[in-house]
């Protein structure tokens, strides 16, 4: 009779441990299980949303705090007028007025960027009058030029100053921030031609009296 060796054959107590062994697939996890796994997940969910709206929070705080901290911007405020208005003088009028000493041209110019409004022209002299056309106040656009005519009378030929070399023109100036008066001096074609047209309104032997003899 000859032996040999078959097939192992489980032993006792074995077959029941091995087929326990190895993972538990396709058998349905308990209740207990997949309501842990849900709650998980909704406290997940939870906590990124909390955590998204907290970012967004802080980086709303910290845009409305730069924004409140920002430097303010400077209002705009507009060169004082007499810096950007200029006065020329033209020419005489001729023949004057009949009842003007004296009538010229004057060429007003504004390089502001807004309008400049010329509120008045005068002159210093008490025995001298001045009348302009067209009636003040006359508006000058931004970059804008306007001629006015300067009617000058003489109201008292005693105290006329026939020659007062450099003589001026007082202007009144307002750009609706600032108003200010300023003496423009025209130059010296005005001044030899007011002088001419005064000494012809009011001549020197005008002025002269006969002294009795003593």
């Amino acid at each position: 009779m000859s032996g040999g060796i078959g097939p192992v054959e489980p032993g006792e107590g074995t077959a029941g441990r091995e087929s326990h062994e190895g993972p538990d697939i396709g058998r349905p996890a308990p209740a207990a299980a997949r309501w842990a796994r849900a709650r998980y997940a909704r406290h997940r969910r939870a906590v990124l949303v909390l955590g998204g709206l907290t970012c967004a929070a802080v980086l709303a705080a910290g845009a409305v705090r730069l924004y409140a901290d920002r430097p303010r911007p400077v209002p705009y405020v507009p060169p004082a007028p007499s810096q950007v208005v200029s006065l020329s003088y033209l020419e005489p009028v001729e023949p004057p007025p009949a009842d003007a000493a004296f009538a010229f041209t004057v060429r007003v110019r504004n390089a502001s960027a807004g309008p400049v409004a010329v509120e008045g022209i005068d002159q210093p002299s008490r025995a001298l009058r001045v009348m302009i056309r067209p009636p003040l106040p006359v508006t000058v656009g931004a970059g804008e030029a306007r001629e006015v005519v300067v009617r000058i009378l003489a109201t008292d030929c005693v105290h006329v100053a026939r020659n007062s070399g450099l003589p001026f023109l007082e202007v009144t100036l307002s750009n609706g921030f600032r108003k200010e008066r300023h003496s423009y001096i025209p130059g010296d074609r005005y001044a030899r031609d007011l002088s001419v047209a005064l000494t012809r309104a009011c001549p020197e032997d005008r002025d002269m009296t006969d002294t009795p003899p003593s």
